[in-house]
């Protein structure tokens, strides 16, 4: 390879749960420029409120035109492209998605809904039922889903209409480089369950059980390996760029804001994160003090993720907001009432209760944890002169966000082993200023702040771009 040009660029994608995003990262490190957009793609389940399923065509769609508008005038100088996005959830697609020259042509005959993380059909009974290993495994991961859709779902596999699956990531990265079979990451292919990371494998288990697809499942190759290049016929993206396995976005969003084995990294949007990375030689002594929200993920460069990735984050408070609206709905107030034009007006009137006192408390776990499915949110401390406060609802709320957090992962804990800075980032506590004075007050031992780049809540793009770099040019030296 030739040595890396002052003026070479790298691309980072983001498919989120709710929004696209990517950036162009600058040799320097820089983000030279970086848009995101809303996906606006969830879709109704078949199976009601426990299913959480969105279009990919539609995600897609909306990453194409933001590329193409950040790309344009810069297509000759990108030099790597590095794919990110949400972790657990799987999606299924058939022959025909390889010749595809367009993500805005992509055919909704050979593709399923994205069943995304925060799918429930997998209930604690049924999770007991499914083949045990030695590692955890929730509702909304990917095996877990493809078990109850060869239970419930019998034709959804032999009708021989899918030939594929894997992450929207493993597939967009496979509709790219036009693969007749998607390539997966180790730190993907953590969150589907069933993993074998010393093999880095799908786990023999899969492969005894008779009613589990196991031939769709996507191969298996560490971050950091280039699967391809972008397919000539994508004339108006970067063709003939490599393309590298897609990556976890946890594992990018920390990327792109740790600097230190002594910081962790705080992570509020749609769900919630708190990571560290810890050294391989470490594992033991870790595995040993960590609380059993704590779960490891594969990182980068043959380290360990130690992270919570909790299910209630910025998801719970879209939810009120919806909730409200639904009340309203139901009541018969015709309203023009939108989460848009709602969730200023909540914050503004929690505002206004900072500085006041209330006995109103609330526990709003709305969505179960990985580790313990079956917790449950709570109400404390209702009186005559909260109950009728919206305001100190949604300041309970805020606040109730991080006591959580704090109670699955204390101060204490991450002071003995040897964290003394915090990094927070994302959308939620950078639009909510009751979320950030709660993280000052119940983390004060460590030194707080705030990701300049996760204000944009790009953060995970940037990891992604910023480790493709950090690949190439360690080929180059």
């Amino acid at each position: 390879m030739s040595e890396a040009a002052q003026d070479d660029l790298w691309l980072g994608l983001d498919l989120g749960t709710t929004s696209a995003k990517a950036v162009l990262l600058g040799s320097n490190g820089v983000v030279l420029a970086s848009q995101s957009c809303p996906t606006c793609s969830e879709v109704a389940s078949d199976i009601g409120d426990r299913g959480y399923e969105q279009s990919p065509i539609q995600v897609l769609k909306v990453l194409n035109k933001l590329v193409l508008s950040l790309v344009k005038e810069n297509k000759m100088k990108i030099t790597g492209i590095g794919v990110t996005g949400q972790m657990h959830g799987v999606m299924f697609w058939g022959k025909g998605s390889e010749d595809i020259s367009s993500l805005d042509h992509v055919d909704n005959s050979v593709t399923s809904n994205l069943f995304t993380w925060q799918d429930q059909r997998c209930t604690g009974q049924i999770l007991e039922t499914l083949p045990k290993i030695d590692q955890s495994l929730s509702t909304g991961f990917g095996c877990a889903t493809m078990f109850w859709l060869a239970r419930n779902r019998p034709g959804f596999f032999k009708d021989g209409q899918y030939t594929c699956c894997g992450s929207i990531v493993d597939y967009l990265v496979a509709v790219l480089c036009g693969l007749d079979h998607p390539v997966t990451s180790d730190q993907l292919a953590a969150s589907f369950g069933y993993f074998d990371e010393t093999l880095c494998h799908w786990s023999s288990i899969l492969q005894e059980d008779k009613e589990f697809p196991v031939h769709l499942l996507p191969t298996i190759v560490r971050s950091g390996e280039k699967v391809g290049q972008v397919n000539s016929s994508f004339q108006d993206w970067p063709t003939d760029v490599p393309v590298y396995v897609g990556m976890g976005d946890v594992q990018c969003a920390m990327y792109a804001a740790l600097s230190s084995p002594q910081h962790a990294v705080v992570n509020i949007s749609t769900s919630i994160q708190l990571g560290f990375v810890i050294p391989e030689i470490d594992m033991p002594r870790v595995k040993q003090e960590c609380p059993e929200s704590i779960a490891f993920f594969p990182y980068f460069f043959g380290q360990k993720l130690a992270l919570f990735a909790g299910l209630n984050g910025g998801n719970v408070i879209q939810h009120l907001v919806e909730s409200l609206i639904k009340w309203f709905q139901d009541l018969g107030i015709h309203s023009d009432l939108s989460a848009t034009t709602l969730l200023p007006r909540l914050q503004q009137l929690a505002d206004l209760e900072i500085n006041r006192d209330t006995s109103l408390s609330i526990s709003p776990i709305l969505f179960g944890e990985r580790h313990d499915p079956g917790m449950c949110g709570h109400i404390k401390g209702i009186t005559s002169t909260n109950v009728g406060n919206i305001g100190a609802v949604f300041k309970a709320v805020s606040e109730g966000l991080v006591d959580h957090l704090h109670a699955m992962v204390p101060t204490k804990f991450l002071t003995n082993m040897g964290i003394h800075s915090l990094i927070i980032s994302g959308s939620v506590p950078v639009n909510n200023i009751i979320v950030r004075e709660r993280l000052n007050q119940l983390y004060s031992e460590l030194e707080l702040t705030m990701d300049c780049e996760g204000q944009d809540a790009v953060g995970s793009a940037v990891g992604a771009a910023k480790f493709v770099r950090d690949c190439q040019l360690k080929c180059y030296s």
